[in-house]
């Protein structure tokens, strides 16, 4: 049966899990940052790219495990699209957060426009990274290893 076949799913509770794992990841970079006050600059753009990579990642599976499929057009592209808002309104709160904190000097001298179009730029790099997460050719590595896992367990069973 082709994958445009099926019945779709909500893609909600996956939405959540995204999001649960970004809050999750911050949390664990921001421990990270504070144990190790040494690391360079780059360091917190690189924990940008891995925790939006690592909570596509994560919600990828847990649908694969959940539905033993890849997602379908119409999932895919609401999966996506979903997953970019929420990560751009935590970003936002944590930014927020950030500014309130004082942890940003110099914040309040960057213009309106220049925030707006570096949260652009920052949105279009969060969707080009979840397109490219939960994509087929990433969800298959997912579904290639539920599938055996799930062999294993057949076979023993049965023996």
């Amino acid at each position: 049966m082709d994958v445009e076949q099926v019945k779709s799913v909500s893609v909600w509770p996956y939405v959540g899990f995204y999001s649960l794992m970004m809050v999750g990841l911050t949390a664990v970079f921001i421990g990270i940052a504070m144990i190790f006050p040494s690391l360079p600059d780059s360091f917190g753009h690189a924990s940008g790219f891995a925790i939006t990579f690592g909570s596509t990642s994560f919600a990828s599976y847990k649908f694969v495990k959940r539905n033993l499929r890849l997602f379908n057009r119409d999932e895919y592209w609401k999966i996506t699209l979903f997953s970019s808002l929420a990560s751009c309104l935590l970003s936002l709160v944590f930014l927020g957060l950030a500014v309130a904190g004082g942890a940003m000097p110099g914040s309040d001298t960057i213009p309106a426009l220049g925030w707006v179009f570096t949260l652009l730029f920052a949105g279009l790099v969060v969707f080009g990274i979840n397109a490219w997460g939960y994509s087929s050719r990433m969800g298959k590595n997912f579904l290639k290893a539920e599938l055996a896992r799930q062999a294993r367990i057949n076979a023993e069973t049965f023996q």
